[in-house]
């Protein structure tokens, strides 16, 4: 473990993991650490290599509004379609019941250097990100 996620509360960095990070019109439900054949040949009929998950929804973990979240979601497409990245949206959707789906991107081709950027522009923890032939990853900021 790192010094970063070590700075983030354990019960916090498992329900990260425990997520299901969905492109639901896709037919994607990406989890953690665990290959997925649909995003593959996702990836590779879209001539794809790298991805980001990412959402501006509840900065640092910090619950707000819906009216707040969804400024934060909208500032975070137009981002995207300014930088003419190819996305769609998901949802970040929890195992804890008490915490609300988030609205998020899934930005294709994204440098991991671009990603980086664009979580902590939003102040998000953590950013999920994978390529080709590797399974989802937690990165934290």
């Amino acid at each position: 473990m790192d010094d970063i996620s070590r700075n983030i509360d354990q019960q916090l960095q498992e329900a990260y993991l425990a997520t299901i990070y969905e492109v639901k019109h896709l037919g994607l439900q990406l989890r953690i650490g665990e290959e997925n054949w649909n995003l593959e040949e996702f990836l590779i009929d879209n001539n794809a290599f790298s991805w980001a998950f990412i959402s501006a929804w509840n900065p640092f973990s910090q619950l707000l509004s819906p009216k707040e979240n969804n400024i934060l979601h909208l500032k975070l497409i137009e981002l995207a379609k300014n930088k003419r990245w190819i996305y769609t949206e998901g949802l970040g959707v929890p195992q804890n019941k008490g915490w609300e789906a988030e609205k998020s991107l899934f930005i294709l081709d994204i440098p991991k250097s671009e990603a980086v950027i664009l979580g902590k522009t939003f102040n998000q923890n953590a950013i999920v990100i994978g390529r080709l032939g590797k399974a989802p990853e937690l990165l934290f900021l």
